[in-house]
């Protein structure tokens, strides 16, 4: 339920380290809040259209590519076993997981104004990251979610996107990973896409009902 909630934080508008983590530099750290900000901006933006089901996915589809690192995400979500997955099969993991954690929050998403969020300091978790605590206020309630954000220095220009969602100590990365885990020792890359495949399948179908 907690990740529910940050992620809709993130869609409705779209473990510490054990030592205090450095202060980002100014210039760094205002870039990075600004491109949070824009990115739950637009979605709000979007979802006061109220659009079709259909259309809000695949408009998800479009604003989470832009500002959510689902590579990064996907990739540390697999852990270690990553590297055992070919350059094809990791392009189709990231595919099919993306498209599954967009629909899984789709259906939740209401058409409202979207939350009133307050953006704290970005802290350094290591070169080219960031983590950017949020006080979000929807629906009554209040809301601490931290976003993670990385640097893509492969886009041009570089751009920061959110990579990891963390709530109240749980983050969207670490759940999956204990999801994963499991399927990937028993079955091998092979089994996970397969289990992703099926997920993604019953979720269109679901859809069109």
């Amino acid at each position: 339920m907690h990740l529910l909630r940050s992620l809709r934080l993130l869609l409705l508008p779209l473990a510490f380290a054990c030592l205090a983590p450095a202060i980002v530099r100014a210039d760094a750290a205002s870039e990075a809040r600004a491109a949070l900000a824009l990115g739950i901006d637009e979605v709000a933006a979007a979802l006061r259209e109220r659009p079709a089901q259909g259309d809000l996915v695949n408009l998800l589809d479009t604003l989470v590519d832009k500002h959510f690192a689902f590579a990064t995400t996907t990739r540390l979500a697999v852990g270690p076993a990553w590297r055992d997955f070919t350059p094809e099969q990791q392009s189709r993991a990231i595919y099919l997981f993306s498209r599954i954690v967009i629909r899984t929050y789709a259906d939740r998403l209401g058409g409202d104004a979207g939350p009133r969020v307050s953006y704290g300091q970005p802290a350094e978790l290591k070169a080219g990251r960031v983590e950017i605590p949020t006080t979000a206020v929807t629906g009554g309630q209040t809301y601490s979610v931290a976003y993670r954000l990385e640097l893509d220095k492969a886009s041009a220009p570089a751009r920061w996107r959110v990579y990891d969602v963390v709530a109240e100590g749980v983050s969207l990365i670490a759940n999956y990973r204990s999801q994963f885990d499991p399927i990937v020792k028993k079955s091998g890359p092979a089994g996970l896409l397969e289990t992703l495949e099926t997920k993604l399948a019953e979720q269109a179908s679901a859809v069109k009902k």
